[in-house]
């Protein structure tokens, strides 16, 4: 069983309870002739008993709660710690006043309408203090749901960028190497601009890690360096039309999106100089990403890796983005986006999906 620590409860020990025995035993000054000695006694009995039953009730919220410690046992937490403290407050009062009644000790005579009264005086007063810790305890434990949720998320999110970027580097890197090789021996100019564009690419790749979402002119920056190592690599076997509204430039998404996009499309068609391979990226006045590309399939199978369109949906899933739509019509495959807009992102509403309880 989960032990848990004791909510702070001393001003009510000292305070609360002390003012609500004074105040009961105020409704029956009137019932023992206004005896101002007997209403101190009583008081002093009744401060030390509540005390007594505020500690057996507090033991008993604390054992309840350690059996039911998630939040989506909080009905059943509810019935269990209430129902106990009927039991606890009726048994109590029952058993003071049988005592003080038998002992001759009362100043007011015994009936079923003082048992009454003071079993429901003693059983409310537990239940409004009862049902303020619930109250709170609920909001500390939906708040510790929201924050697991939110760091389980964040470290999957991790892990779908370690694996992408784990991908992409020793892959990408041999490429990338080879076309730089081959320029140092043919143009020394040409082999440092391709130098200093995969810096750019590698420097983009290894910040993309620390941000979730990354604006559209930042995506846009890195394909401009990306698509200048490609057409290196692939020269006139590789097209680009690009029409990207400046409006949608502070329009956000996951980073390394476009990268995603390409490398899958590289992966599974034909790139040939005398049959060259069109990319096609703008959006729309819905400000949505269109990434399409003509469709010339690779004769033999191509393995699907993790780092594809599959994982690039999942992140996009975590992010609680809309998901990417996907269009095949057999001559242009395309995958539309839907950018986050700026006040979505400040305000945290592109997480209202992810956050739910």
């Amino acid at each position: 069983m989960y032990r848990l620590e004791r909510p702070n409860d001393i001003w009510l020990r000292a305070v609360f309870v002390p003012l609500v025995i004074l105040v009961v035993n105020l409704l029956f000054l009137s019932d023992s002739q206004f005896n101002l000695t007997a209403y101190l006694i009583w008081s002093a009995v009744g401060i030390a008993y509540g005390l007594l039953m505020w500690e057996i009730s507090m033991r008993w919220l604390l054992y309840v709660r350690g059996r039911f410690t998630s939040i989506s046992q909080t009905r059943r937490r509810v019935l269990i710690t209430f129902a106990g403290y009927f039991v606890i407050t009726s048994s109590l009062q029952a058993l003071l006043i049988w005592l003080s009644d038998i002992s001759g000790t009362n100043s007011i005579p015994i009936t079923g309408l003082v048992y009454a009264k003071l079993i429901s005086v003693g059983f409310l007063s537990v239940l409004i203090m009862g049902a303020v810790f619930e109250v709170v305890y609920y909001f500390q434990k939906y708040r510790e749901a929201v924050q697991e949720s939110e760091a389980v998320k964040q470290v999957g999110l991790q892990n779908q960028y370690n694996t992408l970027k784990n991908q992409v580097n020793p892959h990408f890197l041999f490429n990338s190497l080879n076309s730089l090789s081959a320029l140092i021996g043919e143009d020394r100019h040409k082999a440092g601009l391709f130098l200093d564009e995969l810096s750019s690419v590698y420097r983009y790749l290894l910040q993309a890690g620390q941000r979730p979402l990354v604006t559209l002119a930042e995506e846009m920056a890195f394909l401009h360096a990306y698509r200048y190592l490609l057409d290196t690599r692939f020269g006139n076997a590789l097209h680009w039309t690009i029409s990207v509204d400046a409006v949608c430039s502070d329009c956000w998404l996951p980073p390394l999106t476009f990268q995603t996009l390409i490398e899958n499309t590289l992966r599974h068609n034909r790139l040939l100089p005398e049959q060259p391979l069109t990319l096609r990226i703008s959006t729309d006045g819905n400000r949505t990403l269109l990434v399409s590309n003509t469709i010339q399939r690779k004769k033999a199978a191509t393995l699907s890796h993790q780092g594809g369109l599959a994982t690039l949906s999942d992140r996009f899933e975590a992010l609680g983005l809309p998901m990417p739509r996907i269009e095949d019509d057999g001559a242009l495959f395309t995958v539309r986006i839907s950018l986050a807009q700026k006040e979505q992102v400040l305000s945290g509403a592109w997480q209202t999906n992810s956050s739910a309880p």
